[in-house]
């Protein structure tokens, strides 16, 4: 090889040296669903998609991360949200809200108990987001199973219940089990009916569950759950309650009036 021939290999090959080899392009992915009007409201903070929507096994809950961050859809509640890591934009009954990771909107689930935004009110309604419930006691009688639930304020300010909570039965996966609603009737005739009620802070509140664990007609099994979502009267988003339940008659329940705490 003439000398000129070689400085020409040694130019071209000094030049290639800390090239980076082009990657191989990423599998295509695209938004659907909740998240795609998500990010179609807000395009510019939620970024480009960097994988598709994936769901957690153990609980049914959709995430997809994108160039800014992170899609969360909740199963539970239908929850739909972005996260940047230290915000979220919340896709809820009031349309698209931000906050920051460490508080909660008043009308979302709240477990954790953080700073609910805005400051809750004295005296307002008992909202999803300052409340607990918990399976305070069970009892049967001729066929019927009497589940007695109870909520507890964990507000520092008192709030107002009135009216009838609303339920669905869920599987260990979040999945909906046939529930049929009722308020009152059945046996629980002999409770009061809804009528406002202060509950103080750090008080409590009451409903029964009523439900029938006799086949009826043709029923060979009854559907069977492990969690009951409850939302609180005139809210947006239940809270969840392990529970077992295994209502007849296609998942009837009765509901009482929510009252003060006996």
């Amino acid at each position: 090889m003439r000398i000129k021939d070689l400085a020409v290999c040694l130019l071209v090959s000094l030049l290639l040296v800390g090239v980076p080899v082009a990657p191989a392009q990423a599998q295509s992915c695209q938004f659907v669903l909740g998240f795609a009007t998500l990010h179609n409201l807000i395009p510019q903070i939620v970024g480009q998609c960097l994988e598709n929507e994936h769901h957690n096994p153990i609980n049914g809950d959709g995430l997809q991360m994108t160039t800014n961050g992170l899609l969360v859809w909740r199963k539970s509640d239908n929850f739909t949200a972005f996260t940047d890591g230290f915000r979220s934009w919340v896709n809820g009954p009031f349309g698209v809200q931000t906050r920051l990771n460490s508080q909660r909107f008043f009308w979302e689930q709240n477990p954790d108990k953080l700073p609910i935004v805005p400051a809750p009110v004295a005296g307002d309604r008992c909202h999803t987001a300052g409340l607990s419930l918990t399976l305070a006691g069970s009892e049967g009688a001729a066929g019927t199973i009497f589940d007695t639930f109870r909520f507890v304020n964990n507000l520092s300010v008192p709030c107002t219940f009135f009216g009838f909570v609303g339920a669905q039965m869920l599987d260990a996966q979040n999945n909906s089990v046939k529930t049929q609603v009722i308020r009152g009737g059945d046996f629980l005739t002999n409770l009061p009916g809804p009528a406002p009620f202060i509950v103080p802070a750090g008080g409590s509140a009451e409903f029964t569950l009523s439900w029938s664990d006799v086949p009826v007609g043709n029923e060979t099994t009854c559907p069977k759950a492990t969690q009951l979502a409850v939302t609180p009267p005139d809210e947006f988003v239940p809270v969840i309650v392990p529970v077992s339940l295994a209502p007849c008659n296609a998942g009837t329940v009765h509901v009482s009036a929510v009252r003060p705490a006996s």
